[in-house]
């Protein structure tokens, strides 16, 4: 079974789900850690989804 992830769009197996979803939170803290005001539901610039984005395909999760 497939999911399409909220955040890189990709569509996720079910037994790499579980890394996937660790991989997320974790490069939320990143981001946390840069930028402490930021806040998942406040709008993001395109160039800054982008790069994460980047993070989460070079990562192959």
């Amino acid at each position: 079974m497939k999911y399409k992830c909220q955040i890189c769009d990709r569509e996720i197996d079910d037994f790499v789900a579980l890394s996937h979803i660790k991989t997320e939170e974790y490069l939320m803290k990143l981001i946390l850690k840069d930028h402490p005001e930021w806040h998942e539901k406040n709008p993001t610039c395109l160039k800054c989804i982008t790069y994460y984005r980047k993070l989460i395909n070079d990562s192959e999760v």
